[in-house]
């Protein structure tokens, strides 16, 4: 669950820097999805044992970076300038 805790923690932080810099609600939340889904989907296998908890928070981070950077060129246009 801290890695859950976690997620949400910089989800949120993530969401309030997005909409002081002036990204719309819907930009802030497909970042958001990028930042938490990969926690998610590694909980089931933590559940089953098959990762150990620092192998998840590594996981997480390892999968949330390229995920970030796939919204950012599918919306290039929104966050380069």
């Amino acid at each position: 669950m801290d890695a859950l805790v976690m997620a949400i923690d910089m989800t949120i932080a993530m969401v309030v820097w997005m909409r002081i810099r002036g990204h719309s609600w819907p930009r802030s939340v497909e970042m958001s999805a990028a930042m938490y889904l990969p926690f998610v989907a590694l909980l089931v296998p933590y559940w089953l044992g098959a990762l150990s908890g620092s192998a998840l928070m590594v996981a997480g981070h390892v999968i949330m970076f390229p995920l970030m950077l796939v919204a950012m060129v599918w919306r290039r246009t929104e966050y380069w300038h």
